[in-house]
């Protein structure tokens, strides 16, 4: 079998990738226009990022064994500003992470207990592939959301990304 470990490192480059052209994007949207509730289910652009990057650190704090107790939210980046500098600050912490996994990693079982304190497992090559989707899902939505303020979003498909798979 061929090594998922090339896929699964990229796939996951990816997402930082694409994290950071939408939140490139967003840095020219008027704060007022990013926290403007768009009758989604995070509310806002602003909601909808914070969300994505609250799922992002929850579910690297259980890849490295230090689970959260709650999930980052909106409440915990109130601003573009506080938004963005802790995107810069987890990306190296999963940078960090993808060298350092191995290939038994992705093809292990990885166990890990819901917030509600329900244990779950499912092969770790999974749940690593549902970490970059649900990031891509979500991006989904800001860009939807964008396009309802007037606004353009920037282009995030993975054929556009040029890191390679």
């Amino acid at each position: 079998m061929a090594s998922l470990l090339p896929i699964l490192r990229g796939l996951l480059a990816y997402t930082m990738w694409a994290d950071r052209q939408v939140l490139q994007a967003l840095a020219e949207v008027p704060e007022e226009d990013l926290t403007r509730d768009t009758g989604t289910a995070f509310g806002s652009v602003l909601g909808t990022m914070a969300h994505i990057l609250g799922a992002e650190q929850l579910w690297l704090s259980r890849f490295l064994g230090v689970p959260l107790q709650d999930l980052p939210s909106l409440h915990d980046f109130p601003s573009y500003q506080l938004l963005h500098s802790s995107y810069e600050d987890f990306w190296p912490q999963l940078e960090y992470f993808l060298a350092s996994l191995t290939e038994e990693q992705a093809v292990a079982e990885f166990t890990w207990r819901t917030l509600e304190g329900e244990p779950r497992q499912a092969p770790f090559r999974q749940v690593l592939l549902h970490f970059a989707n649900h990031a891509t899902y979500h991006r989904g939505q800001v860009a939807s959301q964008l396009r309802q303020l007037g606004r353009r979003p920037p282009e995030t498909d993975l054929v556009n990304w040029r890191g390679g798979l």
